[in-house]
């Protein structure tokens, strides 16, 4: 409020003086001059204040309601001296000196919507005395004129009014933000003093130490290379890290570009480290990437090498054509597979390596690491220790696993998907007594076969849709065997379904909805599924085993074998792999009885995969095993077929039987 008073006063003195002596009336003017005397007075009291309040009472802890007080009735005062002289002076006054007033007073009060915005009551008060009485005798004068001007007037007062509240509901708003803010400005420029403070005493012992040795600028230099350089190293093995490594790349590409070299990229993902990192812990793996990247980081020599993250790293090798390329990795892959101690550990790693050229495969840095990577991932799937250089034929092999990625994503609506079941015999009677659920996918008028496309479902994150449908149609299916109404269905579950929040839900829907005894329903995992989420693999399969469903358990001792983990589970039928069949003459046979032997003492029955002679379906009844499967049987069919199956095989063994 006093920040304005003093250029208000002066305007308020001006524009007295102007409707004093622009009209001089030989009777009113001795009285107009007393009325100027008095509000000029009036005016230099409260200029007087302002100053008081400017000079001394600004910045101390002065009265601040005494201060309003003075300010408020100042104000009070100074409207009703206006008011005085436009109601005391109406009946004198001739059109031009009454529209002349009423336009001064306008202003006046126009002005005082900013000197008084502080203040919100005194604000509005100060235009309605102001305004309202000579208005309102203007209105009741009789006069058409003043009638007009005494409306124009009071919707003046009233806009002001309103005006005023706006602008000071504004003004207190603003000034109670400033209040709340006041702390955090002082902390901030207190904050800014000592930030200017520590900046200049570093400022002067920088000059003071750039005075005494003029060198340091150069270990300055020196010194911020170095961290650049950490900053660019992966903590853990101190090569490049993904950043860096692809900052590199990118200059040696635009270098190659311009020399017209070819540059070969190195894509290596160890083998067995992440069983290393589950059964030995995590400070022995990180032990033995260390050790990797030193022979790595030794063995490139001038070359660029980085870890790509995890066990996966990228080597680049500039001037170098496909010959050069795979003798490097063939090398590199030989220093690897090289025995290494890790913490008191002898282990053995190998690696697989996938090759991208520039510019002969790809112009594009980023695809030139996807390409070797691909080529990488083609060569893991074929397990086959040497390095894979990508082609083009590799390429369309990519656009056709794309493809089928993209048409996997329909082929529930568009009916592409069915399944196919296989009997599983008893050993003893030959009888079929579960039918192993198999899904099959029919794309483009061909078949796709399920390793090709159960993986890129779990990729794509697909197998739960997929697999809810499989175990829904197989339960369906199953309750509808009349040919077979005792018979179990045995429905293979992948480690992202067990994992599944949901997964407990779907099976709760399948067998609600197909109404079928949840004892004649198997669900098969892998012993590998072990080696992820124990706990809540097992929390999963204690759900569903509380449902009376039964579990079996495939590819027995060829992956992840651990009793530790397996006693804690109630399973029901441990299925032996048919690679330990085929090979029962090199050792498989003891694989199978020590397997049947662990069944026994779980309590469980066995069924033995991949039969296909007669002889080892002898063999292995006469070991004791309970359940046969395979081509010696039948081969997976549709449900139609297997119906015809079981019936025509009951026809031949009642008729075998009557003979």
């Amino acid at each position: 409020m006093y920040s304005n008073v003093i250029p208000g006063m002066v305007g308020s003195i001006v524009a007295a003086a102007f409707v004093v002596f622009l009209f001089k009336t030989a009777s009113t003017h001795s009285l107009k001059l007393i009325w100027f005397v008095a509000i000029s007075a009036v005016m230099l009291i409260r200029i007087g204040d302002g100053l008081v309040w400017y000079l001394k009472l600004r910045h101390t802890e002065f009265d601040g309601q005494a201060a309003t007080n003075r300010f408020v009735l100042g104000a009070v005062v100074t409207a009703l001296l206006w008011s005085t002289y436009s109601v005391g002076f109406f009946d004198t006054m001739d059109e031009a000196q009454f529209a002349i007033t009423l336009a001064v007073l306008c202003s006046v009060a126009g002005g005082s919507s900013t000197i008084l915005a502080g203040h919100k009551q005194v604000s509005v008060l100060f235009v309605i005395l102001l305004l309202a009485p000579v208005s309102l005798m203007a209105v009741f004068s009789g006069q058409n004129y003043h009638i007009y001007l005494g409306i124009l007037g009071l919707l003046f007062c009233v806009a002001m009014s309103i005006s005023a509240l706006r602008t000071s509901s504004l003004v207190l708003e603003t000034i109670k933000l400033r209040h709340e803010n006041s702390q955090l400005v002082e902390t901030m420029n207190l904050e800014i003093d000592q930030v200017d403070e520590v900046h200049q005493k570093l400022s002067n012992a920088y000059d003071k130490l750039n005075d005494a040795n003029s060198s340091l600028e150069k270990e300055v230099e020196r010194r911020t290379e170095e961290i650049q350089e950490l900053s660019s190293l992966d903590p853990l093995t101190q090569l490049y890290n993904r950043s860096a490594f692809i900052k590199q790349l990118l200059k040696t590409v635009k270098k190659s570009t311009d020399r017209g070299h070819s540059i070969a990229l190195l894509f290596i993902d160890l083998n067995g480290f992440k069983k290393i990192n589950d059964s030995l812990g995590h400070k022995v793996g990180d032990a033995v990437l260390v050790e990797i990247a030193n022979r790595l980081g030794a063995f490139a020599n001038d070359y660029q090498a980085a870890r790509w993250g995890g066990d996966e790293f990228l080597m680049l090798i500039p001037y170098a054509d496909k010959t050069t390329a795979l003798s490097v990795a063939t090398a590199l892959q030989t220093r690897i597979a090289q025995p290494l101690d890790a913490m008191s550990n002898q282990l053995n790693l190998t690696a697989t390596i996938g090759i991208a050229m520039f510019p002969e495969h790809t112009s594009n840095e980023t695809e030139l690491i996807q390409l070797a990577d691909f080529a990488m991932f083609e060569q893991k799937k074929l397990r086959v220790n040497e390095p894979r250089m990508f082609t083009h034929d590799l390429f369309q092999n990519l656009k056709y696993v794309e493809e089928l990625r993209s048409g996997l994503q329909d082929a529930i609506a568009k009916k592409q998907l069915y399944l196919c079941y296989q009997p599983i015999v008893c050993c003893k009677t030959h009888q079929p007594r579960l039918f192993e659920a198999l899904l099959r996918w029919n794309f483009n008028d061909g078949l796709v076969r399920p390793d090709i496309f159960i993986p890129l479902a779990e990729q794509s994150g697909l197998i739960r849709e997929i697999g809810a449908w499989v175990l829904n149609r197989a339960c369906i299916d199953a309750s509808q065997w009349q040919h077979s109404p005792d018979a179990s269905v045995t429905v293979n579950v992948s480690i992202i379904q067990l994992q599944d929040d949901d997964f407990i839900n779907v099976l709760d829907k399948a067998l609600q909805t197909s109404q079928l005894d949840p004892t004649r329903l198997h669900l098969e995992i892998t012993e590998s599924m072990f080696a992820d989420d124990k706990d809540k693999v097992r929390e999963t399969l204690d759900a569903i085993k509380s449902r009376d469903v039964q579990v079996s358990i495939d590819d027995f001792g060829t992956g992840y074998s651990s009793l530790s983990q397996l006693q804690t589970l109630s399973f029901d039928i441990v299925k032996i792999d048919r690679s330990f069949v085929q090979n029962m003459q090199q050792g498989g046979e003891a694989i199978i009885r020590a397997t049947m032997f662990i069944a026994n003492e779980f309590g469980s029955q066995t069924v033995a995969e991949g039969i296909e002679t007669e002889d080892e379906a002898q063999k292995l009844s006469d070991m004791g095993v309970d359940f046969l499967q395979g081509f010696l049987f039948a081969k997976p069919m549709p449900n139609d077929e297997l119906r015809v199956w079981v019936e025509h095989r009951n026809v031949t063994i009642q008729a075998n039987s009557t003979d």
